[in-house]
């Protein structure tokens, strides 16, 4: 593939004493600055007794401060420049971030570290959130579409913190004290554990002093891990949840490969050619060749020591018996090997994507923010584009052939449905 060349973007990189880390790229393009806050810490920390509680603090912390003790407050600081804020928890980590015009960088981040080292927890407004969060787990659990997400979830990494919803069980929110929370926060948000990501027109110099200047009293501490994944499936499973809704809702996956293994990007390409965009194989199968769906992708995910590459699809009821075999052979069909122009066109997409996402600075910051975090590195969009562009088809089969098998497959399936055998038996089980 001929990769048109990307001018590279200067990532910097300083370590505070007090282990903070402090990532930026300097755009002066723009007129927006993005700052991310990224926290070591997320669902996967999770005792069961904690579960939600890394959700529940990302809540907390937008209710008010020793500054600003009114939530409005908050939400002011940056709306009024025309910005925008907000938080999101993951399975491994938590991000704070807001995106800002370019005159209203210091107050913002004065405003995030204020936001996650001096919130007020105020008992009522515990109690308040906690039954917010209440909402948001019903709500999570009445679309189909989430709910198959969270069978599949709970397949690939049974009794394991991975296998639940991020925000918990309704149980257990309710067993989450302003005590714990507190605790949690004590042993997970530390210097260390935090990367300070920025992106926009704004020196590394700046960025860095005034980070120092907002955590010169922020002691360090240690490092948490999280539970291990110890489960090792050896056989295929189906689970199926009878709903009485319109569509079908399905998701196959498979197990996947960790951030660091060597062979991530193979995995994703792989996921590129079956089931992203358009263009992809299963997109023209089931959706332009067939009519069995409207909506029908795959997609990767990488954790620290485990992963899922996983096929989602939406059906009529009366296809699923079509959809299920069709899908499956077209998984086969990569094992089989991949044409050149086909791999060329995937690899074009990837490159194309990586170039778009990296002109704005929201991306930037989380790109430069989340690699740090997870790899203690910042790899540009040159080293990916570099590293997918020498993918060779026999890559693609050997690990289509060692990863995408049939013996490992997982199924969920939420709707109208009770051909339980049948799918049993398409599936092989």
């Amino acid at each position: 593939m001929n990769t048109p060349h990307i001018s590279p973007q200067h990532y910097e990189k300083t370590n505070l004493d007090n282990g903070l880390r402090v990532v930026s790229c300097e755009m002066p393009h723009t007129r927006s600055v993005s700052i991310s806050m990224f926290v070591g810490v997320g669902s996967r920390f999770e005792s069961d007794a904690e579960a939600g509680v890394s959700h529940f603090i990302e809540h907390m912390v937008f209710k008010g401060t020793e500054d600003r003790p009114d939530p409005v407050q908050i939400s002011a600081a940056i709306e009024s420049g025309g910005g925008v804020i907000n938080a999101g928890t993951e399975q491994e980590f938590t991000v704070y971030w807001c995106k800002v015009a370019q005159p209203h960088f210091a107050d913002s981040l004065d405003l995030l570290f204020d936001m996650i080292r001096r919130s007020l927890y105020k008992p009522e407004d515990i109690e308040r959130e906690r039954q917010v969060i209440h909402e948001e787990l019903s709500m999570i659990n009445d679309y189909p579409t989430s709910r198959v997400d969270s069978l599949i979830d709970e397949m690939l990494w049974p009794d394991h913190p991975l296998g639940r919803d991020i925000s918990g069980t309704h149980e257990s929110v309710d067993g989450i004290s302003r005590d714990m929370m507190l605790e949690y926060m004590g042993e997970h948000y530390t210097p260390s554990n935090i990367v300070v990501s920025v992106a926009g027109n704004v020196p590394h110099s700046e960025v860095v002093a005034r980070a120092a200047s907002l955590s010169r009293d922020w002691s360090n501490g240690t490092r948490a891990d999280p539970v291990p994944v110890m489960h090792l499936q050896e056989v295929s499973q189906l689970r199926l949840e009878y709903r009485k809704t319109e569509q079908l809702h399905m998701s196959i996956a498979l197990p996947g490969l960790a951030l660091a293994h060597p062979d991530i990007y193979t995995l994703d390409l792989l996921s590129v050619i079956l089931g992203e965009g358009m263009s992809s194989r299963l997109f023209v199968e089931l959706r332009e060749k067939r009519g069995l769906a409207y909506d029908v992708h795959s997609g990767v995910s990488h954790f620290r020591d485990t992963g899922a590459f996983v096929i989602s699809a939406g059906v009529d009821p009366s296809s699923a018996y079509e959809a299920t075999p069709t899908i499956l052979e077209q998984v086969a069909s990569v094992r089989e090997g991949v044409p050149e122009g086909e791999i060329s066109r995937a690899k074009s997409l990837v490159a194309g994507r990586m170039m778009l996402r990296m002109e704005d600075t929201r991306s930037v910051s989380s790109w430069m923010g989340s690699q740090e975090l997870m790899l203690g590195r910042m790899p540009t969009v040159d080293d990916i584009v570099e590293r997918i562009d020498s993918i060779t088809p026999r890559d693609l089969e050997r690990v289509a052939g060692e990863h995408l098998i049939s013996n490992r497959l997982n199924m969920a399936v939420v709707g109208p449905c009770r051909g339980r055998k049948r799918l049993m038996n398409l599936l092989k089980l």
